[in-house]
């Protein structure tokens, strides 16, 4: 996966007592699993709970589907700029996950609404997070 660009502009709370269990990446949407366990979000029925920032595993090696690293997980709000999205967003769209990797899309009926897009610019949406 090529280097995603995750800025917390004006983050919420970061939760960092908690492992994510397979692979990951910043700027994906997670749930719980677990006490303190999380995963990437996977189908469209999953409840995100917060927004990956930072992982701590070996830099060039992908977790396998079991193991576990330590992770930081934004959730309570807060302002946030990426470009881990799927498909064309604009400002003032409501912004959900996309379950085949997490990633931020337009909202559809039938899902989660995560955010509020705020402005883009390029390949860059600045979000509000509404987990």
């Amino acid at each position: 996966m090529s280097e995603i660009y995750f800025n917390p502009s004006h983050p919420g709370i970061a939760y960092g007592d908690g492992e994510l269990q397979g692979p990951g990446e910043k700027g994906q949407f997670v749930k719980l699993i677990d006490n303190d366990l999380f995963q990437v979000v996977s189908d469209a029925a999953d409840v995100p709970i917060g927004v990956i920032y930072n992982l701590d595993k070996l830099k060039h090696v992908t977790p396998g589907a079991t193991d576990r690293n330590k992770v930081a997980v934004y959730m309570g709000g807060g302002i946030y700029e990426t470009d881990n999205i799927t498909g064309e967003v604009t400002a003032g769209d409501d912004l959900t996950f996309d379950p085949a990797n997490g990633n931020i899309k337009v909202w559809a009926a039938g899902n989660f609404v995560v955010g509020k897009a705020l402005a883009v610019e390029g390949s860059v949406v600045k979000f509000k997070l509404a987990l």
